[in-house]
């Protein structure tokens, strides 16, 4: 287990229910990139005995940045536990970590959030900055804490 995946398990438990650990997940791939969320609805749709799951994919320590991005992601899991991730990611080794609090917090604050998938993460130097895309570039914030609606930029919820 990767370091970072530990050092995410470890800050986001605290902050659910719901158990956060590192899971098998199978790449078929199929999907749009850059698009998790449609892929699996997509896949769900298409595979009624599948749900739609949330959680992260965290990347390899990168040493030219000494850092570690994690992306919130979702994915699927089928009728026999299995996880699948339609999504196509790049070609090396990762860790999904299954966070299902991201899901449910995203339908119980549809209205008041812009995306269904909030902010993924930068870990560098053991501490976790959020990092959003848009238009202009990257944005990237320290977060003190991991807490789901910090993580939709709702602080006040």
């Amino acid at each position: 287990m990767f370091k970072a995946t530990r050092e995410l398990i470890k800050a986001r438990q605290k902050h659910t229910n719901y158990v956060v650990e590192i899971v098998d997940v199978k790449s078929i791939g199929g999907g749009s990139p850059n698009d998790c969320f449609n892929n699996a609805c997509t896949y769900k749709e298409n595979n009624k005995a599948t749900k739609v799951v949330s959680g992260w994919v965290v990347n390899q320590f990168d040493t030219k940045t000494n850092s570690t991005a994690i992306i919130q992601h979702f994915w699927n899991v089928n009728a026999l536990g299995e996880y699948i991730d339609t999504t196509p990611l790049i070609p090396y080794e990762v860790e999904y970590v299954i966070d299902v609090d991201i899901s449910i917090f995203g339908q119980e604050h549809y209205e008041e959030i812009d995306n269904c998938i909030g902010a993924s993460l930068w870990l560098r130097n053991g501490i976790f900055s959020t990092v959003e895309q848009d238009m202009y570039g990257f944005h990237v914030e320290p977060i003190s804490e991991l807490k789901t609606e910090n993580l939709f930029n709702l602080e006040t919820v």
